[in-house]
């Protein structure tokens, strides 16, 4: 007796015990965490399967060599991590996130093993960074695509359904029920240690400024900070710009606007020649201040009192929920949080410009309400949310057994699960 008879009692016996690789890709010895999100995704999801029960474990698709002890910057006693050509023949299910290998790649890994599943987790929009690569010429333009066509299944964090659900599905020749959204992950764990610097009896000494919102200061000596990365159309600055320009026109009050990412933008005319229409920027004292990609904890700590930030297609940030995490005030237009911060809907710059009048101007009256709002919706993306955890589990054992669960395929954003 054999084949499916044996895997269903497999999978009812031992489904805690299958080993679950997710890839990710050390660029250096040491990298930070902070150059992008794609680490912390997999650190995260990592979390979360721990909290299950899988014997889960990150898999170091780079020339980065074993030991990692001391290549990266996370308890490896935590976070395990190996090699992934050494690891992944004694891997059941692969979870491709922060690399991912051809279709022959998935043959071989398929022949180590019975019933061996392949999925690909997609953290950002390929179909935004698609058709930037091809209509821009972006770095990365001239090389394949990868859209493996021999993957069981596709999964993708929920801000991506509208623009790329359908895409998905065509271009990796999957059904519908095999591409879905899974719940988005946050966690503070990573925050907490990079905060943990600044509590030491030498920094308290010196008076170094915390990373925590710090009520009581005046109007004018607000520093307003916006993190956009400002390498794609997605996620730029100017929109936070000209909504901190019409509070300024209104008779609003701030010392200045730090735009984290962007002192490379300065460098191009066309920008210039934009910025030469606004009062912020013709205003003695400039109001502007353009820095490099800093950690979010540090500039904070330093350069915020209020944090702007606007999006298109992508409402699910790390440093928006991070920004509630240390209680400052967020003005935004993320509607899958739209029930935290200051909320302003789409391009509205005006109603942006409100709602930052209320950040600055009113925000000290209400900081325990807000914080409170903003910890009920942190929960329900952290391992806390026990439906997360449920969903994950059903997703790992509908990978090994499809259909022994009957899970939704609508996300539903208030509660970050399915409806």
């Amino acid at each position: 007796m054999g084949g499916p008879f044996l895997i269903k009692i497999y999978n009812k016996k031992y489904i805690h015990k299958m080993n679950i690789g997710i890839t990710v890709h050390l660029g250096i010895e040491n990298e930070s965490l902070w150059i992008n999100g794609i680490k912390l995704n997999a650190l995260y999801l990592l979390k979360a399967f721990k909290e299950i029960g899988f014997n889960a474990y990150l898999l170091n698709a780079s020339e980065v060599q074993a030991p990692y002890e001391d290549k990266v910057l996370w308890d490896t006693s935590e976070f395990p991590i190996y090699d992934y050509k050494t690891k992944s023949k004694t891997t059941d299910i692969m979870i491709w996130l922060g690399a991912t290998y051809s279709d022959k790649n998935i043959e071989e890994f398929k022949a180590t093993g019975e019933n061996k599943k392949v999925i690909k987790y997609v953290c950002g929009s390929n179909y935004m960074n698609d058709l930037e690569a091809v209509m821009f010429a972006k770095s990365g333009s001239n090389q394949k695509t990868g859209y493996n066509q021999k993957l069981d299944e596709v999964w993708y964090v929920p801000q991506q359904e509208e623009l790329n659900r359908e895409y998905y599905r065509v271009m990796h020749n999957l059904p519908t029920a095999k591409v879905r959204p899974v719940p988005f992950i946050w966690d503070p764990i990573f925050l907490d240690q990079a905060c943990e610097a600044y509590y030491t009896s030498e920094a308290i000494e010196n008076n170094v400024p915390l990373p925590v919102y710090k009520p009581g200061k005046e109007n004018k000596d607000k520093q307003l900070a916006c993190f956009e990365p400002n390498i794609g159309v997605q996620k730029w600055h100017f929109i936070n710009l000209l909504i901190a320009e019409d509070y300024l026109r209104s008779g609003g009050e701030f010392n200045k606007l730090n735009i984290i990412c962007g002192k490379d933008i300065l460098e191009n005319e066309y920008y210039g020649s934009m910025l030469t229409h606004t009062k912020i920027f013709n205003t003695d004292p400039i109001k502007l201040n353009y820095l490099p990609r800093l950690r979010a904890v540090d500039a904070l700590a330093q350069l915020a009192d209020v944090v702007l930030a606007h999006q298109i297609s992508n409402p699910l940030n790390y440093s928006y929920l991070d920004a509630l995490y240390l209680q400052f005030p967020l003005v935004h237009n993320a509607p899958m949080i739209k029930d935290a911060g200051y909320y302003y809907h789409g391009n509205s710059i005006g109603s942006g410009a409100r709602q930052l009048k209320l950040a600055i101007e009113s925000h000290d009256q209400n900081i325990d309400i807000y914080n409170k709002r903003s910890e009920d919706v942190l929960t329900r993306y952290t391992v806390y949310n026990d439906g997360l955890l449920e969903t994950y589990k059903k997703l790992i054992e509908n990978a090994i057994s499809p259909d022994t669960h009957q899970i939704g395929s609508t996300y539903n954003w208030q509660t970050n699960l399915y409806k």
